[in-house]
């Protein structure tokens, strides 16, 4: 989106639209900086209110231009300084908030305080579309997660090149039977939007990872969304192998040889918290059909729930102990939390008994 553009939607009152009492009544370009100044009527009170645009507010860019746009509006005490973006994410957002910096996105994102003047805080709103932003890739998503595995089962330093490397002889492990490889050029465009988004660190050709469980805590936000559609396709199986993890891994390795248990049933392994009432079972959809017979099975411990894993890379890291298959530390959390409740609580016990550790120790 072209600045003339932003500043026609400021003009036709578009972040304000639906606030009542506050309206805006001009808008003038500057020779900068800030790049305009726009006066706002509030219930007939009029304000002013500088405005820095950019058409990029990834958390990063924020995080670099908020310093200079607090010293601006600390040298004008009675007037407002905002960051004017297309759509900040709730990241970008919160890096404003921290630094005491005004910001207005046309979705109607709003946070302006002016002591004894104005104050407006309005959060939540969803991107208003055709804003023509900068689009990153998601490095949550099916194929691009496989990066974020890699990153959080060895939180030190990475080059792009090491990491394509790690896939592929994970690729080639013992207990894995998928290609998990990716291109160069995939793992640097999700490397560029972690970076965007201040979940990575990249100094020249190196990756580090400040803070692994931010990161965990961002994925598994978006991975609860996914998984919630993911369910509807997961289905439950009786179990006649008993509540023995041994004897059922061993019933189901003579139906589908390719699966892994996640959730409660790897937890409780390491980290006991709660029952076990259910075992989740992550199973390729092609290997799936083979345990329909089950379904008449008479049962003799927990129901089983399949899941049909929406990547691969869920296999990533696989473990097996005692014959019996387990899918990651990282993939146990993500099913945990996703599942909310118990689970989660679970979840958390589960980080900071586990895998946490693991990070200090590496």
């Amino acid at each position: 989106m072209r600045e003339d553009d932003i500043t026609a939607a400021l003009r036709a009152n578009q972040p304000f639209e639906d606030l009542p009492d506050i309206s805006v009544e001009s808008v003038s370009s500057e020779n900068g900086p800030p790049d305009l100044v726009m006066t706002l009527d509030v219930a007939g009170r009029k304000v002013i209110l500088y405005g820095e645009l950019k058409n990029t507010c990834s958390p990063l860019a924020v995080a670099q231009i908020v310093p200079w746009l607090r010293q601006l509006k600390q040298a004008r005490p009675s007037a407002g300084v905002a960051l004017i973006c297309p759509s900040l994410s709730p990241e970008s957002q919160q890096i404003c908030i921290e630094n005491d910096v005004d910001f207005i996105d046309l979705a109607g994102n709003v946070s302006i305080r002016l002591p004894g003047i104005l104050y407006i805080y309005r959060v939540g709103r969803k991107p208003a579309t055709g804003t023509g932003s900068q689009v990153l890739r998601d490095p949550f998503s099916g194929r691009a997660s496989r990066i974020l595995r890699v990153l959080l089962e060895k939180p030190r330093s990475w080059r792009i090149v090491e990491i394509a490397d790690e896939l592929e002889i994970e690729s080639r492990g013992v207990f894995n039977q998928f290609d998990f490889k990716i291109s160069l050029a995939s793992i640097s465009k999700t490397i560029k939007s972690l970076t965007e988004q201040l979940l990575v660190r990249r100094q020249d050709s190196t990756i580090s990872i400040p803070e692994p469980k931010k990161l965990l805590l961002r994925w598994a936000e978006k991975y609860r969304e996914r998984y919630r559609w993911g369910v509807r396709s997961s289905y439950k199986l009786q179990n006649p192998f008993g509540d023995n993890l041994i004897d059922v891994a061993k019933g189901l390795r003579n139906q589908a040889p390719v699966f892994a248990f996640t959730g409660v049933a790897a937890a409780i392994r390491d980290a006991p918290y709660v029952d076990l009432n259910t075992i989740d079972v992550m199973v390729p959809r092609e290997a799936s059909i083979k345990l329909k017979p089950l379904e008449s099975a008479p049962p003799r411990g927990p129901d089983l729930r399949i899941i049909i894993p929406y990547d691969p890379g869920v296999f990533l890291y696989q473990r097996e102990r005692e014959g019996i298959p387990l899918v990651s530390p990282v993939q146990v959390f993500l099913d945990l939390y996703a599942r909310g409740g118990r689970d989660f609580k679970q979840a958390e016990h589960y980080l900071s008994t586990i895998i946490e550790p693991r990070w200090r120790n590496q």
